[in-house]
């Protein structure tokens, strides 16, 4: 028997602070479901082609699903249609963190090794390698470590199973 959606959603109690997406199973591979996910505009100015432009470059590179993998712990069906959250923080997180970090490694590295070395312009640029990388290296193991587990979307609930031929 299926899990109905208020026991899908347990805990997270299907909160606010969550970024929401529709999202379709297409098949089944072993424990995970592969999902599509369909891309949206976010003012609708997209589909009656006005606006700010952005859905000109959208019609320049293509409006493609995205297809994504998740653990199949409902027992999903291809064909379902479910709602997935993800924090609603945790893309903002991220990103400060992948690009902040090495942001800053620039110019902490490149500042030290000029007041260390002297005020030399090749002292600054080796610092500043230095220290991009040492904040490049840092960031790719936080977003391993840290961030991996907050960016996994998860099932918050089945709108609609399909239907069945009888």
């Amino acid at each position: 028997m299926r899990p109905s959606s208020r026991e899908i959603i347990g805990s997270l109690l299907y909160n606010k602070s969550m970024i929401r997406e529709k999202a379709t199973v297409t098949r089944l591979e072993g424990i995970h479901a592969v999902i599509e996910m369909h891309r949206q505009s976010v003012c609708g100015h997209c589909e009656v082609r006005n606006g700010c432009g952005t859905g000109a470059l959208g019609r320049l590179l293509g409006h493609r699903n995205k297809s994504l993998k998740v653990v199949n712990e409902q027992d999903l069906v291809p064909g379902d249609q479910i709602i997935l959250g993800i924090q609603d923080g945790a893309y903002l997180n991220a990103s400060l963190m992948i690009y902040g970090l090495p942001l800053l490694g620039l110019i902490s590295g490149g500042l030290i090794f000029q007041w260390v070395f002297g005020e030399s312009d090749l002292s600054a640029m080796i610092g500043a390698a230095i220290g991009m990388s040492v904040g490049l290296i840092s960031s790719n193991l936080m977003a391993k470590y840290r961030f991996s587990a907050l960016l996994k979307p998860t099932i918050l609930q089945i709108i609609a199973e399909p239907k069945e031929n009888i």
